[in-house]
């Protein structure tokens, strides 16, 4: 409600009060006169009919002092009764009813307008932070650039300031992720030259220097690729299709990718065979993300343990569980599991802290998300839900 509005109603009502104060006074007023009247004209009539009782009258007239009877008495005995001494009140009271009856509308107006004004902010204020949270612009002006008045201004101007607070904040996060993700881009073209040099290098050398840099080379070129990829994520250049895909090709070709890896360290995939399950996602990435959570529970699988997948559906969503029988996830690791560049109490030496960040990425990118958990029965697991 303005304020303006508000001073109205409240001069209105002061009117109001102030009018029914003066009318009350002059009613008390003007009732006065009229018992006077009554009386006066009782005695004089009463003296006119009984001259013998003109000394008792003017006596008892100037003790004064006497007040209206607890209990009913000559007039009453007589048959008298109040309304028998209303004549020419009628206007009085109706102006009194008229009056009373302004005021009480004037009372339902003030009340219902600021209901509806009150209705009309919080229905304001709704849709002002419905437009923050999408990012839309977020008017809280009049047309005349001044901000709106009334009882919840200052709550307004408190958002205003909150929304513009976290608009800045907001820029500010994408200018530093797009400067991070140009600097990660920066240090992987970096990382290619040295990395080709040292590949030759390698090439040319002896079969025992050759098998020695095999493997820090191997490493160095995962870690370009994924700075690489972490930079396309960042800067919104990974193109990312969204189609139909089997589930169970998605995990089998992830698996056979792995199939060196789990069978130099003695664990067993398993991946049971299922009916088509079709999901909404790009089968090359989904694949990839896949692959990096498999590795991940391969590298803390136990050698002669399984790493185990399952599978089920429902009307929201499908599920995928990929459950090793290691030791689990620390409470300090499941905290931080999917930051980047965060390698846990039990990260082998050649992680780089990068796999499960770009699983994380990839998934949630295509409408899928992912969480780490330990298992009931011991072990950790990865859960995926595809949803759409």
């Amino acid at each position: 409600m303005k304020v303006r509005s508000v001073i109205r109603l409240w001069a209105l009502g002061a009117v109001w009060l102030v009018s029914a104060a003066a009318a009350a006074g002059a009613l008390a007023f003007w009732h006065s006169r009229r018992q006077l009247a009554l009386l006066d004209g009782f005695c004089t009539a009463l003296v006119a009919r009984a001259p013998e009782t003109a000394d008792a009258v003017y006596a008892l007239a100037k003790e004064g002092g006497f007040a209206a009877g607890s209990t009913p008495g000559v007039l009453w005995a007589l048959g008298y009764r109040p309304g028998d001494f209303a004549a020419g009140t009628g206007l009085l009271y109706a102006a009194a009813a008229l009056g009373l009856g302004l005021g009480v509308a004037l009372l339902a107006g003030g009340w219902f307008l600021a209901r509806r004004s009150a209705a009309r902010q919080r229905q304001q204020l709704i849709a002002l932070l419905e437009a923050a949270r999408a990012g839309r612009p977020v008017p809280l002006l009049r047309s005349d650039g001044t901000l709106t008045e009334g009882s919840y201004a200052r709550l307004a101007d408190e958002i205003q300031k909150t929304v513009t607070q976290l608009a800045l904040t907001r820029e500010a996060a994408v200018t530093a992720r797009d400067r991070f993700a140009r600097n990660l881009a920066n240090i992987a073209h970096q990382l290619k030259t040295p990395l080709t040099a040292l590949s030759l290098a390698a090439q040319n050398a002896g079969p025992a220097a050759r098998q020695a840099m095999a493997a820090p080379l191997e490493r160095l070129a995962g870690l370009e690729e994924s700075l690489l990829l972490l930079a396309r994520l960042d800067n919104g250049t990974l193109p990312l299709r969204r189609e139909e895909a089997d589930l169970f090709t998605l995990l089998t070709m992830a698996a056979d990718n792995l199939q060196s890896l789990a069978e130099a360290r003695g664990v067993t995939l398993e991946i049971p065979e299922l009916e088509p399950i079709p999901v909404q996602c790009d089968p090359d990435w989904a694949t990839e993300a896949l692959l990096n959570l498999m590795k991940n529970g391969l590298e803390h699988a136990p050698a002669g343990s399984a790493l185990r997948c399952l599978c089920r559906r429902n009307a929201l969503y499908t599920e995928v569980i990929l459950r090793d029988a290691g030791a689990g996830f620390s409470q300090k690791d499941l905290a931080h599991l999917f930051e980047r560049f965060y390698r846990g109490d039990h990260a082998g030496p050649d992680s780089t802290g990068l796999g499960l960040a770009i699983a994380k990425e990839l998934l949630e990118r295509q409408n899928a998300l992912v969480r780490a958990e330990n298992a009931p029965e011991g072990g950790g697991q990865f859960v995926v839900r595809f949803y759409g």
